[in-house]
């Protein structure tokens, strides 16, 4: 058993939503809305407990990364004979938020159930449910099908840059491009926020292989890319960024 490597993957805006209802006796509906539960205010209850679940999701699932949470948002209402929970979670990270979304709906729901259990043995827990999950590669990330590159380098080390494009959907010519990748020096305007980025994401893998870097660019209008000559450094390269090459491109341009 191991949980998933994310160790390469760029640390990106996420989000999760997540739904999840309980059915219940029309007669604890109104308990609940006149506030009548013996233990107390159930719609703050499951809130909080959403909130709190969400916090600990790496704890209750054993191969959920730790995640940093910038923004958790429960809500809960009641329909005529059932209550129902949403939930937001927002973060910067390498890995999505749909488990903690998951969980927050899921422990907002027990929340209920505890508390009302005294009085309603016919409650059932029902369709809990991701709804939407944004940011990391499933949405940011392109293929490079149908875009033409042209590599420039030399032996075993050519052949390898050439295997990362064709992985990519990408179209080898040696004569017109879209996209050109060399480990020669090339003479073009470096988009040099870009390649600080890169090189400072490729530094924190291999500081003691990253020698001159990464540099990402523009010439004559068409994106250049800049490798290395480092095996090491150019899969880290195409392993944290391949899939971002195809969002650098739009409509055969550089953009």
């Amino acid at each position: 058993m191991k949980t998933v490597d994310v160790s390469t993957k760029p640390e990106t805006l996420r989000s999760a939503s997540a739904y999840g209802r309980i059915r219940l006796k029309k007669e604890t509906v109104r308990a609940i809305r006149e506030g009548r539960v013996p233990k107390g205010d159930v719609l703050s209850a499951c809130r909080l407990a959403g909130i709190m679940a969400s916090k600990k999701t790496p704890e209750l699932l054993p191969f959920c990364h730790p995640v940093s949470l910038e923004h958790v948002e429960i809500k809960a209402q009641l329909g005529e004979d059932y209550l129902e929970v949403f939930s937001y979670v927002k973060g910067i990270n390498k890995t999505g938020y749909e488990m903690e979304a998951l969980t927050a709906v899921s422990v907002a729901l027990l929340t209920v159930y505890d508390m009302c259990k005294g009085m309603d043995d016919s409650m059932l827990i029902e369709e809990i449910r991701l709804l939407e999950k944004t940011g990391g590669k499933s949405q940011w990330s392109k293929t490079l099908e149908g875009i033409r590159v042209k590599v420039l380098s030399e032996g075993a080390l050519k052949e390898f840059i050439e295997a990362q494009l064709l992985s990519l959907g990408a179209e080898l010519s040696k004569e017109e491009y879209e996209l050109l990748v060399s480990t020669q020096s090339l003479s073009f305007s470096e988009v040099w926020q870009v390649s600080s980025v890169i090189n400072q994401k490729l530094f924190s893998l291999l500081p003691e292989a990253l020698k001159r870097g990464i540099k990402v660019g523009l010439c004559d209008g068409k994106l250049c890319i800049e490798l290395e000559e480092d095996k090491a450094i150019v899969s880290a390269f195409f392993e944290s960024f391949g899939g971002l090459i195809g969002n650098w491109l739009r409509d055969g341009k550089a953009v």
